[in-house]
């Protein structure tokens, strides 16, 4: 059992009838929070007050407050701006590989002239 079949089942199936031997209810109660904030705020709240350490309680919980869904949303998230290599640095790693040296040593070779 992945942590997304537990998703689906709270928030699609509504069954409850998984194996909670993975059951992980904090890693639950963070994915669930990107879907209803406000839901996972008042989650949050109770388990502070309450301290709920039964896994099976916690998943009744999730199952009955969360509204039932056609299907699970899919969450994006905001994905890192990778950096396109510049003509520079492929020239510095051929010169690199060339004469056996490190990246820093070809650029302070370079700044000097």
């Amino acid at each position: 059992m992945t942590i997304f079949d537990f998703i689906k089942d709270i928030l699609v199936t509504k069954r409850g009838d998984l194996p909670l031997d993975q059951y992980v209810p904090y890693i639950v109660t963070r994915w669930l929070s990107f879907i209803n904030p406000t839901v996972a705020a008042t989650i949050n709240q109770f388990n502070s007050q309450i301290l709920l350490e039964n896994k099976e309680l916690h998943y009744k919980m999730m199952i009955s407050l969360f509204p039932k869904m056609k299907y699970a949303p899919r969450i994006t998230y905001i994905k890192k701006v990778k950096e396109e290599a510049k003509e520079e640095d492929k020239k510095i790693q051929m010169l690199a590989e060339r004469f056996e040296l490190s990246k820093r040593e070809i650029e302070q070779l370079l700044s000097l002239t």
